[in-house]
This record gives structure tokens, C-alpha cells and sequence, in this order.
């Protein structure tokens, strides 16, 4: 009755998701690409090796497609994968990543009953990873009757979707206690999922893959690195509401430096335009990389991805958005990798363990508004001592905490043999 109850809700909503994806498609074409594949349509898999597994496996988006990589591009060797994302530029990032290997990519679809089953029906999975978050009750459903074992993979529970979850125990409840393995990246994690009603010896607490990536350096841009020759500061993955604070501290700071130039990288692209034209409200030259970059504005605006590590690479410091407003956060450990100072908002609650390890080792700074964040740029552009001390803690927390990938890989191997 409550799978029914809530497949009847998802049917009824099915035409808004239509519309949204409609809607998405206005600012990147890759929304409405393989639409299809929304509602479970998807061609019968054709296995390398009849005598391999098939694994289903889930990343939502770009940050879940690139922090899964270690542990897909090590299942390849003994599975077939069919790997399924949310959105394009998890699909652009998965189709880069595995270019040269044999892997089914697609779009997942809605967790409407009718349309997982056709899909697990056509791909025959023996297993079912979900990296992160993700609980579909319709997929874990059906997965249950027909005994194919469902993981979650570096398992984060947020407080925020705890609290969700808990609020929709009537649903979510018996989704969770049908979960064959939860591999929780802390303690913390941990406890909400057995709350949630995760069996305790259905859970293992292994750490965050994360802390496993080292992220490639990307191509170099010639014209992003002219512009970069200049002393510069980046601030990555923003998100609306961001960029004004971001803009307003740059004002503040360049009245004492007033050649340092800035660097945004917005979490999506396609809002490039509305940054660029914040910060002509304020009377700051900006320009947009695919426009063209003009080296003697003071803002380059970046509308493409893979360029991060560039700018982390030589940037005085960079702020890591998603973190002044209440989205939660993105990864900080890709500027760690590249000795980057890092600051950060209060809202980390995707990246919980891991912002807690930065902060109690002072190897990031945390801020809450324009004034401080001015202020700390300045403190750390100044404070070479800072800089160094701030950049070695972080890289001691990346050392202490790697290995997960080892322990989720045994785990999944484990489970995939029916051990």
C-alpha cells in the first residue's frame, strides 16, 4: 500500500518532472537528449562476457560521476557496467572518464514503478550501487523481490535529509531496512542510517573515497593562463546568491590591491550570463571565457568544465561555493590536492566529515559573509607563513584519511560473489 501510495504521487508529478527537464533544456540542450531514457526506455545490454556480472551502477551528477571513479574503473575488471546519471554534465563527465572503456552510460530513470522495472528487466543487473545518497524506494522494491543485492557506496546522510527522511519514516522506512549494504563515510553518517532504519549489520563504516582521488591536471588554456598570469583569487562551484557576496568582497579588497584579478567558476555554466551582468551592475569588468577573454578585465567568468584544477593550481586562494547559502557544500579536497588555501561557508552539510576534519586541523578558513571573506583573502594573500602552515594541514588530513576506495571495493567484490 505505501509503494502504491507513492508511486500514485510520482505518477501524478511525472508531467511536472517533463516540464522541468523541458524547462533545463533552455540553458543546456543535454537535458532533453536521450529523454526517453527518463521513463526505464533502454535497449537490452549487451554483455563483453556472458560469464561477467552485470552492475547497475548510480552517480547523480558531475561530483558523484568523478568521486565514484576509482571504484568503477576497478569494478570494470570483473563487471559490466551500465552506469546512469542525472544530469548532462554528469553524462558529458562519465562519457570523458570512460571514453576508452566498454561501459553503458544513461540517464536514470524516474523511480516510477513501471519504468525501473523495464529498465532492470533490459540490463539484468546482479548488483545495484548507489553512490552516496540516493534511496528510490520503487528500485529498491523491486531489486528486494528479485534478490538483487542494493549497496550504497561512501553512504552520506546529511543531517538536513535525515531530517526529510524521518519526516517520511511511512514511506522511507521499509526502503532503508531492504538495503543490503551501507558502506558510511563516518560515525555520524552512520547512526542516521541505522535510525532510518539501515539494519546495524547491513552497515560499515569505512571513510570517504574522496580523500582517495587525485584529481589529473587539466589541459592548459593559453588564454585562461595569460589571464592568470596576473595575481589572481577563484572562487569555484558558486551557486545564485553567491556571486554577489563573492563580487562585493572583491570590491572591498581590490581598494588596496587593485591589480588582483578574480576568477569564478560557477557550479553551472550556463550561469555565466547572469554573473556577468551582477557584476556590470557593480561596475566591475567582467568578461565571459567562451566569449572571449579580455586579459585586462578584472573578472574572467569561466562557462566550461575540466578547468578547476588550472586555477587551483595557481590561485592565491579559492573560495568553494555552495557554502553561504544553504546548499551544502562541494568537494574542498581537489584544492587541497593542488596546495590551494581554502575557504569556506557554513553550509557544508553534503561534505560533513570531511569539513569538520578541515576545520578542527585549521586547513581552511571559514566565513560568513562579504566582510570576512574579504578579510580573509587579504589575510591569506599577506600571510605567506598562513598560506604554507594552512596547505600542509590539509594535505596531512588527505593522507590520514585515504584507503576507503580499498575497503569499498573488497565490500562490493564481496558482495557481488555472494560472500
Amino acid at each position: 500500500m505505501k509503494l502504491f501510495l507513492y508511486n500514485l504521487i510520482l505518477l501524478i508529478l511525472t508531467p511536472i518532472f517533463g516540464f522541468r527537464i523541458l524547462y533545463k533544456s533552455y540553458y543546456d540542450t543535454d537535458y532533453r537528449s536521450y529523454f526517453i531514457e527518463r521513463f526505464g526506455k533502454t535497449k537490452i545490454i549487451s554483455r563483453s562476457n556472458k560469464a561477467k556480472r552485470v552492475i547497475w551502477f548510480h552517480a547523480v551528477s558531475l561530483g558523484e560521476v568523478i568521486g565514484s571513479e576509482n571504484i568503477v574503473q576497478n569494478l570494470l575488471n570483473d563487471a559490466d557496467i551500465v552506469l546512469t546519471v542525472t544530469t548532462p554534465t554528469g553524462l558529458r563527465k562519465a562519457r570523458e572518464l570512460y571514453k576508452d572503456r566498454d561501459i553503458e552510460i544513461k540517464y536514470a530513470s524516474w523511480d516510477f514503478y513501471l519504468f525501473v522495472f523495464n529498465f532492470i528487466n533490459k540490463t539484468q543487473p546482479d548488483l545495484i550501487i548507489v553512490f552516496e545518497t540516493e534511496v528510490w524506494p520503487s528500485m529498491i522494491s523491486i531489486a528486494s523481490r528479485k534478490d538483487i543485492p542494493v549497496i550504497i557506496s561512501n553512504g552520506r546522510m546529511s543531517e538536513k535529509s535525515y531530517q526529510s527522511y524521518k519526516k517520511l519514516s511511512f514511506f522511507s522506512r521499509d526502503t532503508f531496512q531492504k538495503l543490503t549494504l551501507v558502506l558510511a563515510q563516518s560515525s555520524a553518517h552512520a547512526s542516521r542510517f541505522i535510525d532510518l532504519g539501515v539494519k546495524s549489520e547491513s552497515l560499515k563504516i569505512t571513510g570517504s573515497v574522496k580523500y582517495d582521488l587525485k584529481p589529473s591536471k587539466s589541459s592548459q588554456s593559453p588564454d585562461i593562463q595569460k589571464f592568470i598570469v596576473n595575481k589572481f583569487i577563484l572562487a569555484a562551484s558558486t551557486h545564485s546568491g553567491e556571486d554577489e557576496i563573492i563580487l562585493k568582497a572583491f570590491t572591498n579588497i581590490t581598494e588596496h590591491s587593485p591589480t588582483l584579478k578574480l576568477v569564478i567558476v560557477p557550479r553551472h555554466p550556463e550561469r555565466a550570463d547572469e554573473i556577468y551582468q551582477i557584476a556590470k551592475n557593480k561596475n566591475i569588468s567582467a568578461c565571459i571565457e567562451s566569449k572571449g577573454i579580455n586579459s585586462d578585465s578584472s573578472v574572467l567568468i569561466i562557462n566550461s568544465i575540466g578547468k578547476t584544477s588550472q586555477l587551483y593550481e595557481y590561485a592565491e586562494a579559492a573560495f568553494v561555493g555552495g557554502t553561504l547559502i544553504e546548499r551544502g557544500g562541494h568537494n574542498i579536497i581537489e584544492p587541497a590536492f593542488f596546495n590551494c588555501p581554502i575557504i569556506i561557508g557554513p553550509s557544508m552539510f553534503n561534505f560533513e566529515a570531511i569539513a569538520e576534519d578541515f576545520i578542527e586541523n585549521k586547513a581552511c578558513r571559514v566565513v560568513s559573509d562579504h566582510k570576512s571573506l574579504a578579510n580573509t583573502f587579504t589575510d591569506i594573500m599577506l600571510n605567506d607563513v598562513e598560506r604554507l602552515s594552512m596547505t600542509n594541514s590539509a594535505s596531512m588530513v588527505i593522507e590520514r584519511n585515504s584507503g576507503a576506495s580499498d575497503l569499498q571495493l573488497s565490500a562490493i567484490i564481496d558482495a557481488l560473489n555472494g560472500v
